[in-house]
Parts: C-alpha cells; structure tokens; sequence
C-alpha cells in the first residue's frame, strides 16, 4: 500500500506537469501574449501569432553552441564559485543601474503601501480605521512593515531604499538557484546553466523598481527551499527551523509564497511515509509553526500599535468570483468587482461573501451550460498569464518620468523595447521547452525533492486558475523553472554528444 502511495504521488506530480508544460510549449512555440505599450495603463492582454520558425532557429542556435563548449570541454572547466559571484554581482549591479536610470514612480497599490508606511512612521495609524486599506488588505501588512523599518532607518519615504534591497534580492535570487541547482541534480553542466540563465533573465532587472516584495519574497523562498534540502541531506532539526522562518518571512512579504510552503509540506510528508521517519513529520510542522507564529506576532505588534484589530480583509470568495468573470482585460482578471462589492457593503464580510458566492454559482452555471465558453474562457485565462514572455516587466515600470537617457527612452518606447520583448519571448521558449525535455528524459529518475518545483507550478497554475488573473503573478513561478530547465538543456547537451560520439564510432568501424 505504502509503495502504491508513493508511486501514485509522484506520477500524479510528474504527468500532470509533462501535460502543462507540453500546453506551455506548444502555445510558446505559435503565440504570444503582449501589452500594447502606449497603452499601459489599461492593462490589457492581446494576443498575437509567433513565428515558429525563429523559435526553432534559436533553440538550434543555443544547442549548437552548447554542444560546441561541451565538445571542447569549457562548460567543465568553468570555475562555479567564480561564475556564481559573477552572475549575482552582475544583475545586483544591473538592478541598482536601473533604480538610477529608469526615473519610475510607484502607483496603485504601491503608491499606497509606500505613503502607509510613511505615515506609520509618523505615529499616523488612520489606514487601520474601518474600511481603510489595511482593513481591506490586511495581507498587505508585511510589505507595509518592511517599507516603515526602512523609512525609519533612512529617515524618510525613500523608495530607492526598497529598491536597492531588492536589487541585492535580486542577486541573491541567482545564488540560490545555484545552491539548489547543484543540491538537486549535482551536475556541473546544470549549474553553469543554470546561473547563465539566471543571468540572461533579464526580467528580474525591472522588477527591481518595483514596490511590491515579488523578488524579497521569491529570495526567501528559495533559501527555504535549499535550507529544506540541506535538512532533508542531514536530518538535523536545526535546518527545518531556519527553513520554517525563511518560508514565513516570505509569505509576510508576499501571501502567494504559501505555495512554496504548501509543496514543502507535500515533500515532507513524502519522505515521512518513504522513509518511514516521524522526524520529517516534526520538520513540516515546525515550517508551519513558524509561519503562524511570524505572521500572528507580526499582526498583534501592529494591532498593538494601532489600537485597532486587523480584521480578515475581503473574504477570499470575491476573488474567486471575480477570477469567474470576463472584465475589460480578460477572463479573470482584475475588474474592481471584489473591492466595489466590499465597500459597497460596508466592509460587511458576510453579505460580502453572500453576494460572490451568488456570483460564483452564475457563472458555474454558465459553464456548465456552455463548456465551449468555459473552455475558450480558462484558455484565454492561462495564456494570458503564462505565455507572456515579459511577465508585465515592462508594465510595472510604467510610471516614469524625468531627464532618462535616450537608451532608456528607446528601452521604454523604442527598438530596445522591440528586441527585449523578443528576446524575452525566445528565452521564455528556451526555458519552456528544456524545462519539458528534462520531464520526459528523467521520467524514471524522479525524486520528490527534485518535483518540488513542478509541484509548486502546479500549485501556481491551479491557484490562479480560480484566483484573480495577472501575468505579473507569475514571474516568480518562471524564475523557479529555471533550476530544471537547466538540468533539461545539459541532458539534451548530453544526449546530443552521445549520439555524436556512437556514430563516430560506427564511422571508424565502417573505415576500418
């Protein structure tokens, strides 16, 4: 039974993924999803076809000159704890570059975060009161407290503080793809992959201006994952703490980081049943303890603060129900429903919940009556999120003004623009396809620790799948794609040499 459950969990994991990414390259290889760039400020997902010739190009291009380098033996003798410091000095340095030429201003939600946390700093709690922001979006709290420690620190609103820390997120974000690279495969090949790719995201870049936690959370979830590893490899206790606080801070930053704790628990309980180890067990529920207990010790020192209790925010119904709907973007993805219904009640959590689970039940009922239309529906919801090479790079640094240089103008509006976007498009095919290779030829190989980020994929695909749309959510899913996209392009490396060298043989034993 034992060994029937385990089998049963893994091939779950493993073809549900082959399934997905299949999707994901096919769709990559003849579409891509885009944003109309001097129309940013709708938001809106439009589709185009691709050539599937230029993909096909440039995936040859890149596995020719791989196997070249692998040929001559340079991808072995590349010094990893030098190419490490590089990759992450190199986009830590392109990052601050950035927050210095690109003259963006915060918006939206940002704009909000950034002036509570001024206020917070000033004794000023009037975001607490009912239905204010915080009310409305207590999740935002993490975010919030990070943006006052630093304000406090120094002295002032400064949003470059907030950057510059993501800028060096961002370079640990590459260090640590590394790390877990070479603790899941414990191949060289993948790691100078891996931390070339990691180099050549060049999304990760602009996303440093932006004031929202996506790159700080993804950096603490990554050390979770390799500090998770490390205990799974030594058994000690000590690991899963500091595994347990690193995956909390994380989802303090950003509340979809409860994913990557999510899977860590699945990999936990694996290796409990496997090994038949209760030890395992304790490590999955101290990750959660720590979670709870940061993010309740976290809520209780604001409420203290305040005076005021933090309530549960918008019931989690009308993000659902709005994920059901069409809107002037697309299927599912923001239309103001969740946040009108809300205040329209007066914050009401029931009547709030009463009026999305209504809407919910209409449009199960529209599906249910047109599949056709669901289909088209969940199609248009996962492409327009997936399949966008840029991942809204470009569209979270809309806000900008000031005396930027004519590089940057031609990077905002102009053919740097073009060739980036393309670039991002042919990289995201690159990553998509070596990512679905490396399914396919390990297929036997798999361990549970290794579909870790398969399994959090999954979870991403599924959670945004009834949850509010937005492309900008999954970036942090196609960066955690690399460590495995890596190791697929170095088996298909590989594989090519081997072909190569059993038809010189065959050659030499025809000559002779």
């Amino acid at each position: 039974m034992k060994n029937f459950i385990l089998k049963a969990a893994k091939g779950t994991v493993f073809w549900l993924s082959a399934v997905f990414f299949l999707f994901l390259t096919v769709v990559s290889l003849i579409a891509t999803t885009y944003f109309n760039r001097h129309e940013f400020y709708r938001e809106l997902p439009l589709f185009r076809s691709d050539n599937i010739l230029i993909h096909l190009i440039f995936l040859i291009l890149i596995l020719s000159a791989l196997c070249f380098l692998n040929a001559k033996g340079i991808l072995e003798r590349i010094p990893l704890k030098i190419l490490a410091a590089a990759a992450a000095i190199f986009v830590t340095a392109l990052s601050i570059l950035w927050v210095n030429v690109s003259f963006t201003y915060p918006d939206a939600d940002q704009q909000s975060v950034s002036l509570i946390a001024t206020q917070l700093t000033q004794g000023d709690f009037r975001h607490f009161e009912p239905e204010k922001y915080m009310q409305v979006y207590p999740n935002q709290l993490g975010i919030v407290a990070i943006l006052e420690a630093l304000y406090h620190i120094t002295g002032g609103e400064n949003q470059d503080a907030f950057r510059y820390l993501t800028a060096v997120a961002n370079g640990a974000v590459v260090y640590l793809l590394y790390k877990v690279t070479d603790k899941l495969f414990h191949s060289k090949k993948a790691d100078v992959l891996v931390l070339i790719g990691a180099a050549g995201c060049v999304q990760m870049v602009f996303y440093t201006t932006f004031l929202y936690g996506i790159m700080l959370g993804l950096a603490f979830a990554l050390g979770a994952f390799y500090f998770l590893l490390v205990y799974l490899e030594k058994n000690r206790l000590g690991y899963a703490v500091l595994s347990g606080i690193l995956i909390g801070i994380s989802i303090l930053v950003k509340n979809n980081y409860s994913i990557f704790l999510v899977a860590m628990i699945i990999v936990l309980l694996y290796k409990a049943l496997e090994k038949k180890n209760l030890k395992a067990v304790l490590a999955a529920l101290i990750l959660i303890a720590a979670t709870s207990i940061l993010s309740q010790a976290l809520t209780a020192f604001y409420e203290h603060r305040s005076g005021v209790p933090l309530g549960s925010g918008m019931p989690k119904t009308l993000w659902v129900a709005m994920g059901m709907q069409e809107g002037e973007r697309e299927a599912g993805w923001y239309n103001e429903f969740n946040f009108n219904t809300f205040l329209e009640t007066g914050c009401d959590i029931e009547e709030s919940n009463e009026i999305a689970m209504e809407s919910i039940r209409q449009s199960l009922q529209t599906f249910l009556e047109d599949p056709a239309y669901a289909l088209d529906f969940y199609y248009r919801k996962t492409v327009s999120q997936w399949n966008d090479p840029t991942y809204a790079a470009f569209w979270v640094n809309k806000g900008h003004i000031g005396d930027y240089s004519q590089i940057v103008e031609s990077i905002y509006d102009g053919k740097l623009y073009v060739i980036l976007e393309e670039y991002m498009n042919l990289f995201q095919t690159l990553v998509f396809v070596s990512f679905l290779f490396c399914l396919i030829s390990r297929r036997k190989k798999w361990t549970m620790e290794q579909l870790f980020i398969p399994l959090v994929l999954l979870g991403g695909f599924f959670f945004h799948i009834i949850w509010e749309a937005k492309s900008q959510y999954i970036f942090p899913y196609f960066v955690s794609m690399l460590p495995i996209a890596a190791m697929g392009l170095a088996e298909a490396v590989e594989t090519l040499e081997r072909i190569r060298q059993r038809r010189s043989l065959k050659k030499n034993a025809e000559e002779q």
